[in-house]
């Protein structure tokens, strides 16, 4: 349905016959962390996200696993080589 609040006509998951389904009753207005991402549309009422309703909780636990503007490093663990086993393989090789 298309949403009456802040994103005046625009389609919305949260928008239900008995108005906006959020908890607050609108969409709330970006984190500064999730400036640069894809997924930020700008309103006259403000910027807010595409995807969530309450951005600002997406980064509670990190990351906002939506991000587009920022890349998951893999880490590199280093791993532990048995002195012994490493031997034994390279003995085998031959």
């Amino acid at each position: 349905m298309l949403c009456q609040t802040v994103k005046k006509d625009k389609e919305c998951l949260f928008w239900s016959a008995g108005g906006c389904a959020q908890e607050t009753g609108k969409c709330h207005i970006v984190d500064e962390k999730c400036e640069g991402c894809a997924r930020v549309e700008e309103w006259p009422t403000g910027k807010y996200c595409a995807t969530y309703a309450h951005p600002e909780n997406q980064w509670d636990l990190g990351v906002c696993n939506m991000a587009t503007h920022i890349k998951a490093e893999a880490a590199a663990e280093a791993r532990f080589v048995n002195p012994l086993k490493a031997s034994k393989r390279a003995g085998g090789r031959r």
